[in-house]
């Protein structure tokens, strides 16, 4: 992969992931106790993000400890029940914690890791590394826009989009 693509790539999914940092950012202190929907949605998103940047594939798990459950929750968001409520905090110093990892995996690869399969421990995904960090990306995009929904709903307003990776 061009050293220019390898900065293009970083650059929009380091932007993806500012987005999504903005949003859990401006969301009120008072509501991340309350509004329980937008601090699951971050949590997840945290969670995944990290998960699908552990190349080779590794067991889920998470530095701010779940449980599996074999029931979809009432939120319906996914089978994944955080042990307790983490603060804003917490989530976020995971997600920069997440942010350096991304980048500095997409800078540090070669064309060969990039073309490794990426398979998933339970065999479930399986996809091309460079594919898995689009797949990755998209995810993020995808919370971060349901996140800057809610907090229109709840607050009025929301962060600006974010060009690129600061």
């Amino acid at each position: 992969m061009l050293p220019s693509h390898r900065e293009s790539l970083w650059k929009q999914f380091g932007g993806s992931i500012d987005m999504l940092v903005n949003a859990i950012s401006a969301y009120p202190e008072n509501l991340w106790y309350q509004e329980k929907k937008f601090f699951y949605i971050s949590y997840h998103v945290a969670v995944f993000l990290d998960y699908y940047l552990t190349i080779p594939a590794a067991p889920l798990s998470a530095p701010l400890p779940f449980t599996l459950s074999d029931e979809i929750p009432a939120d319906g968001i996914d089978d994944i029940v955080p042990d307790k409520i983490y603060s804003k905090e917490e989530i976020l110093a995971w997600l920069q914690a997440s942010r350096k990892k991304c980048h500095d995996l997409i800078l540090h690869m070669t064309e060969i890791d990039f073309n490794q399969p990426w398979v998933e421990v339970d065999g479930n995904k399986v996809m091309p590394v460079f594919e898995l960090f689009l797949y990755n990306m998209r995810h993020v995009q995808h919370h971060a826009a349901q996140l800057n929904m809610l907090l229109r709903k709840d607050t009025g307003d929301a962060p600006h989009w974010v060009r690129a990776a600061r």
